[in-house]
C-alpha cells in the first residue's frame, strides 16, 4: 500500500489559508500603522544569525532549550532567529555613527523557538518589534510601551480586557542586595541572586506555598523569604522610599508619573514579580496580560536593555523595546470576540457565458483590472447558476454576465449577490459604479 506524506505542517508551525491571511493582514496593518504613527521606521534582519549572538545575552533557557541551531556546510554555528532584539542591536552598532538619534525602528517578522505547542504558543510565530536606541531617560520607555496600548485600542480592546505589568530589574537587584542580603546580580549566571530571580520570574505559575518551597531550596531564611514576599506583594507607593537610593526606583516611579500625565496609567500595574527571562534586560521590564478568565496569560513582553549594543561596540547606547506576538494576540481577540468579519478583497466575479464569447469576456476582465477593480475571471463556461454559487462561496459581492444579448447591445449585466438586485450597464458606467 502506498504511503502518502502527511498534509500537516511541521509541529508547532502553521499553514495560512486565505481566511487566515485576511486575519493576519488585519493585525499586521494595525501594527504597521500604529508604529508609523509614532514616527518609527521599518527595518528587517536575516532569518539566520550566528549562534554566539544569542549565547552572549539571551539567557540559558532560550539558548539551551528553545534555540534551533546547526552547523552549516562552512563549519559555522548558526541559529534560526528566536527573537530579533540582538539582531537590531547588531545593526545599530554597525552604523552607529551614521544613524540619527534617537533611533526608532520597528519590524514585523517570524521567529522560531523549540517549545511545547499549546494554546497561545507555537514554535513558529510572528512578532511586532519596536525599539528606541539612544535615549537613557524613561521618556523612551513610556513612548515605546504606549504603542501596544494604541494597538489594543485600535483592535477594540479597553483597560478591563488587559493590563501591562511593570517592574524594574535595577530596583529588584537593589532590593535583593540591601533588604534580602543576597550576593551577585540578577544577570550573573550561577549566583544566588540569579537563581532567586529565576524563581521570582516563575512565580505566576506557582502557588505561594510552592514558591516558598523553591526559595527554601535555595537556602533562604524565613526572614529573607518574608522580605521578598513584602516586595512582591507591594504597590508602587512602596518603592517611593527607595527613590533616592536606587536608580531603578527612580526609573519606575518616574515611569508611572509620566504614564499618569499622558492618561496611560490605567493600563499599567506595578508587579515586582515581572523579571523577564532574557538576561540583557537592565531597567524597566513589562509584560502584558490578558484579563479574560478563560485565557489568563502573558501576551508579550519587553524592557530596557542598556548594555546590549556593548557586545558590538565600546560606545554605550541605551535601548528599550518590546515584541508582541501574533499567536497570543489572536487568542486574545478570539476570547473577547473582537475579530471582525472579513469580506473578500475581490470585488467582482466575471462569468464565462460561453466559449463563443471567451475572447470578449477575457477582454472585459482585463479592462476592469486596468481600472483598479479586483476581478475574478471564470475560466470555464459552466451554467450561470453554478458560477453564481461559486462566486457566492468565495464571498465575492458582484457577479457579471456578458451573454449574446448583452454583447449585441454593448452592455454587461451586473448582479448584486447580497441584495439580489440586477441591472445592465455599458462598460464606462460599470467601471464608474464598481470604483465607488
Amino acid at each position: 500500500m502506498k504511503r502518502f506524506l502527511s498534509t500537516s505542517p511541521y509541529k508547532g508551525a502553521r499553514d495560512f489559508f486565505p481566511e487566515d491571511i485576511r486575519i493576519r493582514n488585519y493585525i499586521f496593518e494595525i501594527w504597521k500603522k500604529t508604529a508609523k504613527k509614532f514616527g518609527f521606521e521599518e527595518y528587517d534582519v536575516p532569518f539566520l544569525e550566528t549562534l554566539e549572538l544569542y549565547q552572549a545575552k539571551s539567557g540559558e533557557e532560550l539558548v539551551n532549550n528553545q534555540l534551533y541551531s546547526f552547523t552549516d556546510r562552512g563549519g559555522r554555528k548558526v541559529a534560526i532567529r528566536p527573537e530579533k532584539t540582538p539582531s537590531v542591536a547588531r545593526m545599530v552598532a554597525g552604523k552607529l555613527r551614521e544613524l540619527p538619534k534617537p533611533i526608532k525602528w520597528f519590524n514585523i517578522g517570524n521567529c522560531y523557538r523549540y517549545e511545547r505547542p499549546q494554546k497561545g504558543r507555537g514554535r513558529e510565530f510572528f512578532q511586532f518589534d519596536c525599539d528606541i536606541f539612544g535615549i537613557e531617560s524613561v521618556d523612551a520607555d513610556l513612548e515605546v510601551f504606549s504603542i501596544p496600548i494604541e494597538v489594543m485600542k485600535e483592535l477594540g480592546a479597553n483597560e478591563k480586557m488587559f493590563e501591562i505589568r511593570v517592574s524594574n530589574r535595577r530596583l529588584t537587584e537593589f532590593y535583593l542586595k540591601s533588604e534580602v542580603n543576597l550576593d551577585g546580580g540578577i544577570s550573573e549566571v550561577g549566583t544566588k541572586m540569579y537563581k532567586v530571580g529565576k524563581v521570582v520570574d516563575g512565580k505566576g505559575k506557582m502557588t505561594e506555598q510552592v514558591f516558598i518551597l523553591e526559595l527554601e531550596k535555595l537556602e533562604l531564611s524565613k526572614d529573607q523569604i518574608q522580605k521578598l514576599l513584602d516586595f512582591i506583594n507591594s504597590d508602587v507607593n512602596f518603592v517611593e522610599k527607595y527613590r533616592k537610593e536606587s536608580y531603578g526606583a527612580e526609573e519606575l516611579t518616574r515611569f508611572f508619573e509620566l504614564a499618569e500625565d499622558l492618561g496611560y496609567k490605567k493600563f499599567f500595574k506595578f508587579s515586582p514579580e515581572i523579571m523577564r527571562g532574557l538576561d540583557y534586560y537592565s531597567g524597566n521590564v513589562v509584560e502584558q496580560f490578558d484579563l479574560n478568565p478563560g485565557n489568563s496569560r502573558a501576551m508579550w513582553g519587553g524592557g530596557r536593555y542598556d548594555n546590549l549594543v556593548s557586545l558590538f561596540s565600546d560606545e554605550k547606547v541605551p535601548g528599550v523595546g518590546f515584541a508582541m506576538g501574533d499567536v497570543t494576540l489572536l487568542e486574545f481577540l478570539k476570547g473577547w470576540n473582537l475579530l471582525p468579519s472579513f469580506e473578500s478583497e475581490t470585488k467582482v466575479f466575471v462569468s464565462l457565458f460561453s466559449e463563443v464569447l471567451r475572447k470578449e469576456t477575457f477582454e472585459l476582465a482585463k479592462k476592469l483590472r486596468e481600472s483598479g477593480i479586483n476581478t475574478f475571471l471564470s475560466l470555464e463556461a459552466k451554467e450561470i447558476s453554478k458560477q453564481i454559487k461559486e462566486a457566492d462561496k468565495r464571498g465575492i459581492p458582484f457577479f457579471l454576465i456578458l451573454g449574446p444579448e448583452e454583447f449585441e447591445r454593448k452592455e454587461i449585466t451586473l448582479k448584486n449577490l447580497k441584495s439580489g438586485e440586477q441591472k445592465r450597464y455599458n462598460l464606462d458606467e460599470l467601471i464608474l459604479y464598481l470604483s465607488r
